[in-house]
């Protein structure tokens, strides 16, 4: 866990009660109104660089995000970058379409070649 994480104890409760929840919290705030739109991209964190995450969009355009508050910066400073439906190879940088990728773990590769290099094999 990094510093950030544990510099309070606010901090830290915050964190383990909101990541990993993103997807979730989602959808109960549609539940809740549905005129919010539910959408996937990355939340870039001042602390903590680029992230995966989900969040709402109003009708006005504006963000609902409602679970914020597992980023050390709480939504300060941050921006948020809607998914395009594109991933980068992890071997060799080729911008590849998500459907098309072939997943190594957590990496996506775009080809058995990349996904051997990628191993080491």
């Amino acid at each position: 866990m990094s510093d950030s994480v544990k510099d309070t104890g606010i901090r830290r409760t915050c964190y383990l009660q909101y990541r990993g929840e993103c997807k979730k919290l989602v959808d109960l705030a549609i539940k809740e109104d549905p005129t919010l739109q539910a959408v996937r991209g990355f939340y870039h964190c001042p602390l903590w660089g680029k992230q995966q995450h989900w969040w709402c969009k109003c009708t006005d355009g504006s963000i609902y995000d409602p679970s914020v508050k597992q980023f050390p910066t709480a939504g300060m400073g941050a921006e948020y970058e809607e998914f395009d439906g594109w991933c980068t190879c992890e071997e060799c940088g080729k911008r590849i379409k998500e459907e098309e990728a072939l997943m190594c773990g957590r990496y996506p590769v775009c080809s058995t070649k990349c996904a051997m290099r990628l191993v080491g094999l």
